[in-house]
């Protein structure tokens, strides 16, 4: 695999990245260079190997893949001129045709990485033009393997959907899990306990539904069948129109996806 320069390498993302290639082995530190706004960081400090670039221009010529790992607003970086490259993005905002535009003889991907990449728990989906060759197929799926699963999508609406939904990492369950706590709260249960029973509903629980996501219907229908106390539960969420809400939700997040633009 050639040299992989990481633009933004000390931002959550660039650093998620960068980190697990080491740390899992997939890439020796000498094959990384980093870049970022304040110069070479102590997080790198167990991996001396790594090259850090003194700007966009130097880490363009050192490496054959580049990871785009910055914020929309504060892209294109000063030097940052490819050619031949490989150009993966995490960057929102910026299309596949705007990247194009910027670097045309570069082979262009854009991927989606949400908040389970520090763990190695991600699931990133990720685009390219159709011609792609397989050896840069190879080499994204293999870096974005050191942040989870990944999966190769066929267009860029698609993208924004997913976005607006696995993109979101833990926001739905941290709402899910903020309204059961205020609940109790404001049943009077104590603070401690009312954490404990929440987590083990949101966080606990999910386990029991790892690999089952073809099945749900049946599972809903075997508690409703009950006829007890989480029957009755479910169906005061369903006519308080809990679906609806999680429609509109990613409904509105997508609107949000597809109408970002760079800055």
């Amino acid at each position: 695999m050639d040299k992989i320069g990481i633009i933004g390498a000390t931002g959550w993302l660039g650093r998620a990245l960068a980190l697990n290639l080491l740390d899992r082995g997939i890439v020796p530190a000498n094959a990384l260079v980093l870049l970022n706004r304040s110069g070479p960081s102590d997080l790198f400090a167990a991996h001396p190997a790594v090259t850090w670039a003194k700007d966009a221009a130097s880490l363009c010529d050192q490496c054959g893949t580049l990871v785009l790992s910055v914020r929309p607003e504060d892209f294109p970086v000063a030097g940052f001129a490819p050619r031949d490259h490989l150009v993966l993005s995490f960057m929102a905002a910026w299309s596949m045709d705007d990247l194009a535009a910027l670097a045309p003889a570069a082979r262009i991907v854009r991927a989606m990485p949400n908040g389970g990449a520090t763990t190695g728990q991600s699931y990133t989906p990720w685009l390219a033009r159709p011609d792609l060759p397989p050896a840069d197929a190879a080499t994204v799926t293999r870096l974005l393997s050191a942040m989870g699963q990944s999966d190769r999508i066929g267009t860029e609406d698609q993208l924004h959907y997913l976005s607006a939904l696995s993109g979101s990492g833990a926001a739905y369950p941290a709402l899910l899990a903020k309204a059961m706590l205020d609940d109790a709260a404001a049943r009077g249960l104590p603070p401690e306990i009312a954490r404990r029973a929440v987590e083990a509903v949101v966080c606990g629980s999910a386990g029991l539904l790892a690999g089952k996501l073809d099945s749900l219907s049946g599972l809903l229908d075997a508690y409703m069948s009950y006829r007890g106390i989480t029957a009755a539960g479910l169906s005061a969420a369903h006519a308080a129109g809990f679906e609806q809400s999680i429609h509109a939700a990613l409904s509105a997040a997508l609107e949000k996806a597809r109408s970002m633009t760079p800055q």
